[in-house]
């Protein structure tokens, strides 16, 4: 509404002149242009393969993310404009997220501490757990669950776990991936974040996407130095090959790989 007043009949308006559409004409016009409307858009709310397609071969750059408005900046100095996408591995989720999701997902919102343990001066080192808290801001208040292999108990809920003693399950481990993978349900999209221990302490270092087709392929969606935003089918063998290979380092001992399932919008 604009606030102003609906203007009365001016004189000598006709009211005997042929009208251009019906009510019933209008009525078919408009639905048709909302239909033509809808299919001009493509649409990516609740369609993980559709909003990733068009970020995969984007550029890496360190601490790069797309704001709400679609403007191109870091997660640290939103001042900056950059012409460009470049995304690290937490501007890759959050831009994918928001199209996923159909939420705004503001950037300060998504880099919340969460429990208020891994600011500057925290034991645990600052940033600790950036990655779990990233995960949790980006689906905060859908209902989630914890993706986990046959013989783990799940918390209660993912926002209520200890990071610092649970971590998932070892990212290398076969078995529990065969696992893991049948557990991804129609209608959702798993949030996960890998963590490593360097010199006794403990980092959430990297996040990524795990979502499936309608054919029932998983693909793993997730942006790092080498090879920019690129996605790899689990459920194939040469991609999970190639998705333990990107992580087979293991100076510091084997990486573990968290993943929180939420449902996706309908």
């Amino acid at each position: 509404m604009s606030g102003k007043r609906p203007q009365s009949l001016r004189p000598g308006y006709h009211l005997d002149v042929t009208p251009l559409f019906s009510c019933g004409q209008f009525v078919v016009c408009a639905l048709g242009l909302c239909a033509a409307l809808a299919a001009a858009a493509p649409a990516l709310a609740g369609d993980p393969a559709a909003a990733i397609t068009p970020l995969l071969g984007v550029a890496y750059r360190d601490d790069g993310v797309d704001d709400p408005s679609g403007r191109h900046t870091l997660f640290a100095n939103q001042s900056l404009t950059f012409p460009d996408r470049g995304f690290n591995c937490s501007g890759f989720v959050v831009t994918a997220s928001r199209a996923i999701l159909g939420r705004p997902l503001p950037l300060d919102a998504m880099r919340r501490d969460r429990k208020g343990d891994s600011g500057k001066g925290a034991p645990a080192g600052e940033d600790w757990d950036f990655g779990y808290d990233l995960i949790l801001n980006v689906t905060d208040g859908l209902p989630r669950r914890v993706l986990l292999p046959p013989g783990q108990t799940a918390p209660p809920a993912p926002e209520v776990l200890d990071a610092a003693k649970f971590r998932g399950f070892p990212l290398h481990d076969a078995a529990a991936w065969t696992s893991v993978l049948g557990q991804l349900r129609p209608g959702e999209i798993a949030f996960a974040t890998l963590s490593k221990e360097i010199s006794g302490r403990l980092y959430y270092y990297h996040v990524g996407l795990l979502y499936a087709d309608a054919s029932g392929r998983a693909y793993f969606a997730h942006a790092t130095p080498g090879k920019g935003s690129h996605r790899l089918e689990l459920t194939s063998p040469a991609g999970m090959t190639a998705f333990e290979k990107e992580f087979a380092e293991k100076r510091f001992g084997e990486k573990w790989i968290l993943l929180v399932a939420a449902p996706l919008p309908r």
